[in-house]
């Protein structure tokens, strides 16, 4: 081991640096504040205060033992993928095995040196023991090099290993998770967390493995040379034990706490950056910024505990054994000075009790690092450990092209944290090849219908069934290759316009991207751009306005062809103008299959084959839209209360024709 780094382990071990590591914990997130919670900041800033009181109820506090097998954590957590890297793994354990013997040969030399060599001077001896010494050097360099190559694979594989494997999980996790679930509770586990975990696995091999193996040599070594004042130096444990059985569980439960905190306030930043708009416009900077204020000085405050406390686990480790070296050091003198030991033995076991502390120095080093890894590895397993739900089940066979119906068989449905079900005992048949609106007062259960039928959520009592197939029984890829969803928020992703539409169809060829785009009548506009579908589209499509992006929306679900076209609130979000255009766009692609609607703007409707009212959760009442008019019911009073006339039905999709980017 290097004499500088051995030097700075011994004489004051620096500072572990505390990672800014996150956990949270697994309560739901609180649902968004409606605006009129805004009015009292003073409500606002309690409320705030009652959460962190809440999630604090929530810790769960390591024990001792706990916080002394964190390495075990960690190991149980990669050991799946350990099994990838047998190779790497030998490589590295051998050079850690060649390095350990060179560090132990070398103090071990110096007895030989000063007994035979110098005191005999004995000029072939200090040849001899010099070329030994120089060949080891030289061999022991290059398979150190060598093996510090293998271990930045190992420790890379690792890690791109659990990254993926943590990518994964989010794919499968269900949509339920996500509604409750912060953003920033589920970045933490990517960014900072991975970060920590990478410290442990990065450093393994120098700062733990290969200490440890050191110091065990240099105990045997120490015993070897006089077991007496071996007797004396072995005191360094139980005397560097005390500390760290202190601090470490206070230091692990400060690390946990110090993780809460921070993801809270990533959190915040997340939603902060994306609400800008609302803050802008009604004035919120100071009311924001108090909110930030509260939880950054408690994040200030855990960081501050929880690095003092990690330190003092080694500091107190350095300071015991600077002061058992004086003992020691004292002792081996005066056996020197009796002629008890010879003045090689002396200064080997000098050499030997320093490699002994600078190893336990390293270890220590190592153990805070270790601990924010655990807490890392802890909460990363959390994510984990959520379960995925709605799972094909094993053997499920693939849904066939849909030809009849879909079916909601007695259905009800409760969000996680509702007070009652959104759908109550809905029984309702949808027939293919029509389209079919589904309206209602916000709240009643429109976009859920359509979320059942995408399988983003499975029913608590009832079936939803696809020409007599329960959906849960057929492969969710399948179910899901035969729909597209035009949601009302659509994701456009950072790639150009092209790439946006083929993610409709894998392999799509530019013929059926362009075919598409021009069924969506977004063809001419992205033919006049400078890149034309190479354009790129900008974070969340941000380069494009609300109704091109809907355009390219409606595009990606075109290429797909499929049997059942699903709109959740698509052009709710649009002004009239634009909104009218994509209407008349839609009701043209809807030509030759089932397209399913979930909107309130009933001037979007008006032209459906059948029309279903949906309210506390029951299908009230369902046709089309002038037989629904006339029976003077729950649909008339929707339409009453927008605004429309009865006489306007016949003219409410007719201005659209010359709208926004028809074909020549």
């Amino acid at each position: 081991m290097p004499a500088e780094a051995g030097d700075s382990a011994a004489l004051g071990a620096q500072k572990a640096p505390a990672a800014a590591v996150r956990v949270i914990g697994d309560k739901p997130a609180a649902p968004p504040a409606d605006d009129d919670d805004d009015e009292d900041e003073g409500e606002g800033d309690e409320l705030e205060l009652e959460l962190d009181d809440d999630e604090d109820e929530d810790l769960v506090v390591y024990t001792a033992q706990e916080a002394a097998g964190a390495l075990s954590t960690i190991y149980a957590f990669v050991r799946p993928h350990l099994g990838n890297y047998k190779k790497l793994l030998a490589f590295v354990g051998f050079g850690v095995v060649v390095e350990t013997l060179f560090n132990v040969i070398m103090p071990l030399s110096l007895k030989f040196l000063i007994d035979d060599a110098l005191g005999e001077e004995d000029f072939q001896a200090l040849i001899k023991i010099l070329s030994v010494l120089g060949a080891a050097g030289i061999f022991t360099s290059i398979v150190a090099i060598w093996y510090e190559l293998w271990d930045a694979r190992l420790a890379a594989g690792i890690i791109s290993d659990v990254r993926a494997r943590l990518f994964d999980h989010v794919q499968n996790l269900p949509a339920a998770y996500f509604a409750r679930t912060k953003r920033g509770e589920i970045l933490s586990r990517f960014s900072v967390d991975l970060a920590a975990f990478e410290g442990s696995v990065r450093s393994f091999a120098n700062s733990a493995a290969l200490p440890f193996l050191e110091l065990i040599a240099g105990i045997i070594l120490m015993l070897f040379l006089n077991w007496q004042l071996a007797a004396v130096a072995l005191l360094v444990f139980p005397v560097t034990l005390i500390g760290p059985r202190i601090f470490t569980p206070k230091a692990v439960q400060a690390n946990y706490e110090q993780k809460l905190n921070e993801s809270a306030l990533l959190g915040m930043v997340q939603e902060n950056i994306a609400a800008q708009a609302v803050i802008k416009a009604f004035t919120l900077h100071r009311r924001t910024f108090g909110w930030f204020s509260l939880r950054n000085n408690a994040a200030r405050d855990k960081y501050a505990s929880a690095l003092f406390l990690s330190t003092m686990v080694e500091r107190t480790v350095t300071v015991s054994v600077l002061l058992l070296h004086l003992v020691v050091l004292a002792i081996g003198a005066y056996l020197a000075t009796k002629g008890q030991i010879t003045v090689g033995t002396f200064v080997t076991f000098e050499s030997a009790f320093w490699e002994v502390s600078y190893n336990i120095a390293y270890v220590m080093h190592f153990i805070p690092v270790s601990i924010q890894s655990a807490a890392a590895v802890r909460h990363i397993q959390e994510l984990l450990d959520e379960p995925t739900r709605g799972a094909d089940r094993p053997g499920a066979p693939d849904l066939p092209r849909i030809t009849n119906d879909i079916t909601f068989d007695h259905v009800t449905f409760q969000y996680e944290g509702a007070l009652q079900p959104v759908l109550d005992n809905l029984s309702l048949k949808l027939d293919v090849g029509k389209t079919i609106a589904i309206v209602g007062p916000s709240g009643s259960g429109k976009s859920t219908l359509l979320n059942l039928i995408l399988r983003l959520y499975v029913p608590d009592e009832g079936r939803v069934t696809i020409d007599g197939v329960d959906i849960r029984k057929v492969t969710r890829e399948s179910l899901r290759h035969s729909m597209a969803v035009v949601f009302q928020e659509n994701m456009l992703f950072n790639m150009s316009i092209r790439e946006n539409i083929r993610l409709g169809k894998e392999g799509a060829s530019d013929e059926e991207v362009e075919e598409a785009a021009r069924k969506a009548e977004i063809h001419r506009y992205i033919m006049s751009l400078p890149l034309k579908y190479d354009t790129p589209v900008g974070e969340r499509g941000d380069t494009l306005s609300g109704g091109q992006r809907q355009r390219v929306a409606i595009a990606r679900a075109i290429i797909r062809n499929p049997s059942v076209l699903l709109l959740d609130e698509a052009t709710s979000a649009l002004d009239q103008t634009t909104e009218a255009a994509i209407n008349h766009t839609l009701l043209k692609l809807a030509k030759g299959r089932t397209m399913i609607w979930s909107t309130h703007r009933l001037t979007s409707v008006v032209d459906m084959d059948e029309i279903i009212v949906i309210s506390s959760g029951r299908a009230i009442e369902r046709g089309t839209h002038a037989e629904l008019l006339a029976k003077n019911g729950s649909y008339r009073k929707l339409w009453n209360d927008q605004g429309h006339k009865v006489a306007a039905a016949a003219q409410a999709d007719g201005d659209s024709d010359d709208e926004d980017d028809d074909e020549a």
